[in-house]
């Protein structure tokens, strides 16, 4: 990687050459590495670019060791590098060039973001995002490190700065993800009193599965309906678990809907600006698209729908809030 950084057109350095690195204990495995500073900085110019290896030399109290780091924990060591040189940026190549305002691979109108904030970047990651790591956007965000998103197939291309953003009048919604694959379990007149609602999720996770949204609409008649969703995988657990569980839980009907995807809408203008969900639910509403389940977080809404509408769903959203 250093010969590439050279050769278009800046001084680069191995950081394998410098022994930069501190380790208290390998027993566990490749645990986050302390970058030395004073060893570091003395071989650090401002003009250079230091490149991480996956395989560093590092140093402990009892002995010196060759440590093969994986793809993560070089990406990590990058960013504690960067934030100990307190360098302008983190440069981190992936397959595409920066961060995308969908799927590239899926999504032919998907739009590289010149820049965004760390935390929707994080938003984006656990929304099903794969084109970046979440862990280093999290740690760089501790740091305080940008990062600059680039691809190692067109390495002169602009990519994405990711750093804080979100008080600069960014645009209102910054990614558009699909989910497919997931499906919505609703159980109807369970007895509402203390206690119902925590027998049945035990019995779920007692299971093996991970919930994802729930919906547990006010009852003012002694009884109420309850519905979650999971991702179609453990569909056959849960319907199975629950039924058996059925005179236990003292629910009176079940019911499983498949084919469903979530479609998500992140960006800081979720928070700071009016009137993004009823744009949201209008747009789906103008394509005749029916909401199945709503939820929310403080950048991010996710809205529940027909998995054969949820491509028409993210292509009118995208086309409204990212031109």
């Amino acid at each position: 990687m250093a010969y590439i950084v050279k050769y278009i057109g800046n001084c680069a350095r191995n950081s394998i050459d410098i022994r930069p690195l501190l380790a208290e204990d390998l027993q566990g495995g490749n645990k986050i590495l302390l970058v030395c500073e004073k060893r570091y900085g003395a071989r650090y110019y401002s003009d250079d670019v230091t490149v991480i290896n996956s395989v560093q030399d590092v140093q402990t109290a009892k002995t010196s060791v060759m440590l093969l780091l994986t793809d993560k924990d070089a990406r990590l060591l990058a960013v504690d590098t960067a934030a100990v040189l307190k360098a302008a940026d983190c440069q981190v190549y992936i397959r595409y060039d920066g961060i995308y305002t969908a799927d590239p691979a899926l999504t032919p109108y998907a739009t590289r973001l010149e820049k965004i904030d760390y935390d929707e970047v994080i938003e984006l990651c656990t929304s099903g995002y794969t084109g970046v790591d979440m862990q280093m956007v999290e740690y760089a965000k501790k740091q305080g490190v940008q990062l600059h998103i680039r691809s190692f197939i067109d390495p002169q291309g602009k990519g994405t700065i990711v750093k804080e953003v979100m008080a600069l009048g960014t645009a209102t919604v910054k990614g558009i993800i699909k989910e497919p694959d997931i499906c919505i379990v609703s159980l109807r007149d369970i007895p509402d009193r203390p206690g119902s609602s925590y027998f049945i999720f035990q019995a779920v996770s007692d299971a093996g599965v991970n919930v994802d949204m729930i919906s547990l609409p006010a009852s003012d008649y002694g009884r109420q309906d309850i519905s979650f969703t999971i991702h179609k995988e453990d569909k056959l657990t849960v319907e199975k678990v629950l039924k058996e569980k059925q005179d236990e839980l003292g629910f009176s009907h079940i019911s499983i809907k498949d084919n469903v995807a979530k479609i998500y809408v992140v960006g800081s203008g979720v928070k700071t600006s009016k009137g993004v969900a009823a744009t949201v639910f209008r747009l789906l509403y103008e394509n005749n698209i029916n909401l199945r389940l709503i939820s929310t977080s403080e950048i991010k809404i996710a809205v529940f729908v027909d998995k054969s509408s949820a491509d028409l769903a993210v292509e009118k959203i995208h086309q409204y809030f990212i031109k």
